[in-house]
């Protein structure tokens, strides 16, 4: 029976340090939030299994699945989590938990091994992202069995409808953590820049940013607004980079800026829910390219209390 009185963080594992490098950064959100912490790893039996008639009972391959999953997060010095093997494909294991156990978060890292190694390549990362109505991280292989305490969130900001809820979502989250945010707003001036006209720009942006910003001051959340002249990509990246940054949080399935940041755009606009990236060095994958980058104006630290 789950104990619906206290959130719950889900963390999908597979054997691999990927999977213990996210574990590790969920356990640390968990001490924070007062979250329990459960990592669920996938599994499947190869064909060639099948056609030999080799009868596996499920429970005793669940049992041992479980148990070289735990084994291998103790060795990576990640403890204290509760491991449960489930048979079937990885996003649908990983789904299926979280409704279980009424996950408050799912994390996961961007490689691994086995049935997590593609997870953020093709159908299975597809899947997960536009599937799930809960908040998804995505913890990068380039951070740390020991990632520094989270102290700021970067938030990208378009004044969407997805917009609204990922803002709200991130105001709760900040306020849970006792840390502030930085929320990221993209503008064009267009190719004409008449005397004052990039300022009534930035200023209109602002206005309309300030307008969605009653859940953190409703919450006591400090926060400040960045208004960028530039790819929302590099935005985000460079932002978090002066600011220090732990987390990138955007959303998905949205009509605004930053609908299409690190999955295809869906084919339903039906739902909308937030997507958390942790930062630990975003570059590598958000700055693959040649992006130019653009100017960073105007940030001004709005405390409320």
């Amino acid at each position: 029976m789950t104990d619906r009185t206290r959130s719950t963080i889900l963390v999908g594992v597979d054997g691999s340090s990927d999977a213990s490098i996210a574990a590790a950064w969920a356990t640390g959100i968990g001490h924070r939030t007062k979250a329990s912490v459960k990592a669920v790893a996938a599994w499947s039996l190869s064909p060639s299994i099948h056609a030999d008639g080799v009868d596996v009972p499920a429970a005793a391959m669940n049992a041992q699945m479980a148990s070289v999953a735990t084994e291998s997060l103790h060795d990576d010095g990640v403890d204290g989590i509760e491991v449960a093997a489930i048979e079937g494909p990885t996003a649908k294991v990983l789904l299926e938990a979280a409704d279980e156990v009424d996950a408050t978060m799912l994390v996961v890292g961007t490689r691994g091994r086995g049935p997590l190694s593609g997870l953020l390549l093709g159908s299975t990362s597809r899947r997960l992202l536009f599937a799930t109505h809960r908040p998804l991280v995505v913890v990068p292989r380039q951070s740390t069995l020991d990632p520094p305490e989270l102290a700021r969130v970067v938030v990208g900001a378009d004044c969407s409808a997805v917009g609204e809820r990922v803002l709200s979502w991130a105001a709760k989250f900040c306020a849970d953590l006792g840390v502030p945010a930085t929320v990221a707003r993209c503008v064009s001036p267009g190719c004409e820049r008449p005397p004052g006209h990039v300022k009534q720009i930035d200023d209109r942006a602002r206005d309309d940013i300030e307008e969605e910003m009653k859940p953190f001051r409703d919450l006591g959340v400090r926060y400040s607004i960045v208004i960028a002249h530039c790819d929302p990509r590099v935005a985000l990246v460079e932002t978090a980079k002066s600011d220090l940054v732990g987390l990138i949080v955007i959303g998905t399935r949205g009509e605004g800026q930053f609908r299409g940041l690190g999955a295809p755009p869906p084919t339903s606009l039906a739902t909308h829910r937030s997507r958390s990236l942790p930062f630990h060095d975003l570059r590598s994958r958000l700055l693959r390219g040649s992006l130019k980058k653009g100017r960073y104006d105007n940030q001004r630290e709005s405390a409320r209390t």
